[in-house]
């Protein structure tokens, strides 16, 4: 019961993605410029979500949902990792006419 626990517990599945989330902080922190300020602000505001996941007992259902959010959020930040200058800046141009709207 220990394996099985470990491998579809709820706590592995915390612990992974707190491990993800390390790991793309410090790709982030090797960026440099306005790359790295807008990688770096989404992963604080994800961390908040993340140690509430940590920490606070929450229902299975809304617990699953925050984890699924966090996912999304982090697979977002790795594409932006992975993306060129020239693909941030077009990312960066239409973050802005969002904003205007």
């Amino acid at each position: 019961m220990g394996i099985l626990t470990r491998i579809l517990g709820w706590s592995w599945k915390v612990r992974r993605l707190r491990k993800k989330w390390d790991r793309l902080r410090e790709k982030a922190l090797k960026k440099e410029g306005e790359q790295r300020k807008e990688l770096l602000s989404k992963l604080d505001s994800l961390e908040n979500n993340l140690r509430a996941l940590e920490e606070q007992p929450l229902g299975r259902i809304s617990r699953s949902r925050v984890a699924k959010q966090i996912e999304i959020e982090l697979a977002e930040i790795k594409a932006m990792l992975k993306a060129k200058p020239e693909e941030f800046s077009e990312y960066m141009k239409a973050k802005e006419l969002r904003l205007k709207k």
